[in-house]
């Protein structure tokens, strides 16, 4: 079953790819001849509009904070084990180098370097 599960994963995010491109294509008919018509304030402002507007389109403010507060989180996440990590690397660095030192031996008899052929 994992499998339909890939699948459902994969079109969702096709389904976002071509959202995203519709919104990007309904941006451009929505703000065409503005950008070279006028360098105004008022003109900048209103594109700005638009593009809020078409860009946030299909999700409500609840969502959208949803997804940054999960993006915060795992950035802590992350941010919370890279300490961690350095953490450890600082109070058992050393230990843990000695450690796996002695298990780097050879794996046919300790024999190191030279192999003597017979015969």
């Amino acid at each position: 079953m994992p499998p339909k599960a890939n699948k459902k994963k994969a079109q969702e995010q096709q389904s976002k790819k071509n959202l995203q491109k519709k919104k990007e294509k309904l941006l451009e008919d929505k703000t065409f001849g503005l950008k070279n018509k006028n360098k105004s304030k008022v003109v900048q402002n209103q594109i700005k509009s638009v593009t809020a507007s078409v860009l946030n389109c299909g999700t409500d403010a609840r969502s959208r904070r949803m997804e940054e507060q999960k993006k915060q989180e795992k950035l802590a996440r992350k941010a919370l084990k890279k300490a961690q990590e350095a953490e450890q690397a600082a109070l058992f660095g050393e230990a843990l180098l000695a450690v796996s030192g002695k298990n780097k031996g050879s794996k046919f008899g300790g024999k190191e370097g030279k192999v003597e052929a017979k015969g």
